[in-house]
């Protein structure tokens, strides 16, 4: 039986490398110090081991491997923590955006079919449309209409916001109408175009809401300064 009594291996190349001796019978697992067999654990955990599979590659009882993961949890253990959160929705906006980024090069290539051209940019717009849920869920971004169409009014004007609205309109037409010409018109696709379709005009009724209760306030604002006769 082969031995090795050097310390700690951290690297985890080399716990792998244990972990097929042990597998080989090359090496004692009961020789492993806590550390190095603990990793072990690990190791096995992320390659979907059970713990009795677990137990019966390292040749211990099951308390002991109960012990190891009680302690490989608290080891890798998160504290909640706002510059925590700021670095991984940071790294989540730029990886999604990345991903974005790649599917629409992809869509605009000259060598891609229209077809594929069609899939690419639905999964941009798919990509977008995740992150967008993810952020307002990490409260990131509004989560009602109510509250994206309100702050839009404060930094464009309504002019503007109608054009928008109009061309997301467009947009969604396009889809459709590129994927019944290519054949690739899934219900899926149909679905999600419907749904944001429904959206569009749930924030141009929002508008015209806000519109009526700014007339309204402006009215009343009028009546209040006129003088009683």
């Amino acid at each position: 039986m082969k031995q090795n009594d050097q310390g700690p291996i951290k690297e985890e190349c080399a716990i792998l490398s244990i972990i097929q001796e042990i597998k080989d019978g090359l090496r004692d697992p009961k020789s492993l110090p806590k550390e190095d067999r603990q990793q072990c654990v690990e190791v096995c955990i992320l390659e979907g081991y059970s713990q009795i599979q677990i137990t019966q590659l390292l040749r211990c009882n099951e308390k002991t491997v109960r012990r190891d993961i009680i302690d490989i949890r608290a080891k890798n253990a998160l504290t909640p923590n706002v510059e925590f959160v700021k670095q991984v929705v940071g790294e989540l906006y730029s990886k999604g955006i990345n991903h974005h980024g790649y599917l629409m090069r992809l869509a605009r290539s000259k060598e891609a079919s229209v077809s594929e051209k069609v899939q690419a940019e639905y999964a941009a717009w798919k990509v977008l449309k995740d992150l967008s849920e993810i952020l307002q869920s990490v409260g990131y971004l509004p989560l009602r209409p109510q509250e994206i169409v309100g702050d839009l009014f404060h930094h464009i004007d309504e002019q503007s916001l109608g054009k928008s609205f109009q061309d997301a309109r467009k947009a969604l037409t396009d889809v459709i109408d590129v994927a019944q010409q290519c054949g690739t018109l899934t219900p899926e696709l149909q679905e999600n175009v419907n749904s944001l379709r429904q959206r569009v005009e749930k924030a141009e009724i929002v508008q015209e809401v806000e519109k009526l209760s700014k007339s309204s306030n402006e009215l009343k604002e009028e009546n209040h300064d006129k003088p009683n006769s």
